[in-house]
């Protein structure tokens, strides 16, 4: 049975003044927002849409969270942010399922509606989020056992597994930075002839043989 949480967004309702600041502010629909103890999340649409919620893997898919939208037209959602590193969720849009257009990260199994996915603990680390771009060239990280042989293999090198040799810069750490353009790509590690995709990475989606891919968008 799916339940439907229907709740009016007044922001003073909300005890963290940067929400509220941000209920009224919003113009546009962006990624997912972590402020204080609260998700933002935002939707819009080109076409006339008359419902938008969200459910949640911490609700077991089975509550229905409904956007409300403001005076701009953006379709607005704040939850309190659960305990978990990791949140999954999916929208349901007019009574269509999909993953959330506005966020990058997604994991796809064949045969399965997408879900997004949404790294809370990512918003509270001091390090580098990995893979990150920065001036167009995009650092990559694998985090293993020590002295293995690592190299990066995506559709961005025809999947050579010879090609990009990473370098072990710290006991079990594995780096190599290279050159992209924005898109979308996949990829993987090959850790002593064994591909495996990217932990640190949660968009993934598996091809037809069941092997994990890991996928990173530039924009």
């Amino acid at each position: 049975m799916i339940i439907f949480v229907c709740m009016q967004i007044h922001a003073g309702e909300i005890e963290s003044y940067n929400v509220q600041k941000k209920i009224l502010i919003t113009t546009d629909a962006t990624e997912p927002q972590i402020i204080d103890n609260y998700i933002l999340f935002t939707f819009k649409s080109s076409e006339r849409t008359s419902f938008v919620g969200a459910a949640f893997d911490f609700d077991n898919y089975v509550k229905i969270h409904q956007f409300k939208i403001n005076s701009d037209g953006i379709y607005i959602l704040v939850v309190k942010k659960p305990e978990k590193e990791v949140i999954k969720y999916r929208l349901v849009v007019d009574g269509l399922w999909m993953a959330d257009p506005f966020n990058p990260i997604k994991i796809k199994k064949p045969n399965e509606v997408e879900i997004s996915v949404l790294n809370i603990s990512d918003s509270f680390l001091g390090e580098k989020k990995y893979p990150f771009t920065e001036n167009g060239i995009t650092h990559f990280r694998y985090r293993g056992e020590e002295g293995k042989s690592v190299y990066l293999a995506g559709d961005f090198n025809k999947w050579d597994p010879f090609m990009y040799n990473m370098i072990e810069m710290n006991p079990g750490e594995y780096f190599i930075s290279i050159k992209l353009f924005p898109g979308a790509y996949h990829y993987y590690f090959v850790v002593n002839g064994q591909s495996k995709s990217d932990k640190d990475n949660p968009s993934i989606l598996w091809d037809r043989d069941f092997r994990e891919i890991s996928v990173y968008s530039i924009r």
